[in-house]
């Protein structure tokens, strides 16, 4: 993951962007385990992501999946719920973004519309956009 910095100016006043990638669950740990039978296998066990001190002071998070990809999904969910843990969710502005980029005949859409708005109506204070940099859908707001 990356991190990144934008000064914007918004309704007159300047506020410092810290952006914070998670793609791809960076600290994320592969361990041994024993799957059915007793078989040697790979799992990933998540480690939290989110550090409690990240969690204390950010003031609005972003939360980014591909419409196509349903564990990116299933990852945004599990991050939502381990900052409801780590801080009362309710107090930080929320937004949820579906991206379509990687949408195709090969890809198709498996996170629908419905499914995006009720876990945006999950998280509470939240804003919910479907964008597309290819053709720019959103990518203003």
């Amino acid at each position: 993951g990356g991190q990144f910095k934008r000064e914007v100016t918004v309704d007159g006043q300047s506020h410092l962007l810290l952006i914070r990638e998670e793609a791809g669950a960076p600290d994320a740990q592969v361990r041994g385990d024993r799957g059915p039978g007793g078989h040697a296998g790979r799992s990933r066990a998540l480690t939290p992501p989110v550090a409690p001190q990240f969690a204390s002071w950010a003031d609005a998070i972003i939360f980014v999946f591909s419409l196509e990809n349903e564990s990116s999904f299933e990852e945004v969910t599990q991050l939502h719920a381990l900052l409801s843990d780590l801080r009362g969710a309710s107090d930080v502005a929320l937004a949820l973004v579906g991206t379509q980029d990687k949408i195709s005949s090969s890809s198709p859409r498996v996170v629908e519309d419905a499914r995006a708005r009720a876990l945006c109506g999950d998280m509470r204070r939240c804003l919910y956009y479907e964008t597309c940099a290819t053709y720019g859908l959103n990518v203003d707001r």
